[in-house]
């Protein structure tokens, strides 16, 4: 299959176009992760089709980490009613009243602009690296997900946020996945996900890939994946016992940023202990990586079931990372960011 065509089966939209006809546990939520490894500065942003019939919404999410001291986030997530006609299947067209994200079948088109406050998303983005499409109908709390990634992306645009603004251009590295399925927030399961993009020492790009499916405790789940990329190329996959992720916690519990606004008012009187350090083994007979993320900001997104009290709150953490990637008679060694969620 070629790149155009795993691009395609990546970005199709799952959900029913029109609301009526999507079911109430129905989710389908693009996802852009940008990272600029000369300034540290770092953005993600979500756009979401949920529910079905008078409870389909457009959600959208938008947060910049800005390094300084002290360093700051800016975002907000905010949620619409979807009603007929916002959505088109082909050409993919979500069109919302604050946000809007397309895919023409060559390349992706995401804007976020809150009419109230000072934060703006302009991207467009081509895929620069073949595109996985991991799984369809993997068993997930009551029903199913699906996860198609492309790790790497031409990316050019502007961020703008509280009268700081940054150009989007090739020194930024731009990564994209799409989630879809059907289950409920608040259900028996969790997720550990990270991307990490770093330079080597002779300057060539390393992305990897982590994903790992559990139980809400995080003590049981599926088999974890990581994809190694490099100069564009999926290079190694590294599967199951191969595979140890360990997050390490500060030890003091305190009360994180969380967005939406409403949930954190609702979630004001717990605190949470915050990641210190991502650390990524994977190693077989012939190749090894590892992976150090130094977490230097933390903040959660909590999501809502539509038709309960329950919830998940989704960490999102990002800092410094360092790898070493061996792989049969070669090795690269480099320094970037890494982005990763851990959910609760």
């Amino acid at each position: 299959m070629s790149k155009a065509e795993l691009v395609e089966r990546v970005e199709a939209l799952r959900v029913p176009a029109m609301p009526s006809a999507a079911a109430r546990d129905w989710k389908d939520w693009y996802h852009i992760v940008l990272l600029h490894a000369a300034s540290g500065t770092r953005a993600i942003a979500n756009i979401n089709l949920a529910g079905g019939g008078d409870h389909a919404v457009l959600e959208w999410t938008f947060v910049v980490h800005a390094p300084g001291e002290p360093s700051r986030l800016y975002g907000t997530s905010r949620s619409h009613p979807w009603r007929a006609g916002m959505v088109q299947a082909r050409p993919l067209v979500i069109l919302g009243h604050e946000a809007s994200y397309s895919f023409d079948g060559r390349q992706i088109a995401l804007r976020i602009a809150p009419r109230d406050i000072d934060l703006r998303l302009d991207l467009v983005a081509r895929s620069a690296a073949k595109p996985l499409l991991v799984t369809e109908g993997a068993p997930f709390g009551s029903g199913f997900i699906g996860w198609g990634i492309v790790p790497v992306l031409e990316a050019e645009g502007q961020i703008a946020a509280c009268g700081t603004s940054w150009q989007i251009d090739s020194s930024w590295f731009c990564y994209h996945d799409h989630n879809f399925g059907r289950f409920r927030w608040g259900e028996d399961f969790g997720w550990e996900w990270l991307v990490a993009h770093v330079l080597g020492e002779g300057g060539e790009p390393l992305t990897i890939v982590v994903d790992w499916r559990t139980d809400r405790a995080h003590t049981t789940g599926s088999l974890p994946y990581v994809f190694v990329v490099t100069g564009g190329r999926l290079r190694k996959v590294f599967l199951g016992p191969a595979v140890r992720l360990r997050w390490h916690w500060h030890e003091l519990a305190v009360l994180p940023a969380r967005l939406p606004g409403a949930m954190a008012t609702l979630l004001a009187d717990r605190p949470a202990r915050r990641p210190r350090a991502i650390v990524l083994e994977a190693a077989d007979e012939r190749d090894r990586l590892q992976l150090t993320v130094d977490v230097d900001s933390y903040f959660e997104i909590i999501a809502p079931d539509a038709a309960s009290t329950a919830v998940t709150r989704i960490g999102e953490t990002s800092g410094l990372a360092t790898a070493e990637l061996r792989l049969a008679d070669s090795c690269c060694t480099g320094r970037g960011l890494a982005y990763a969620e851990y959910t609760r």
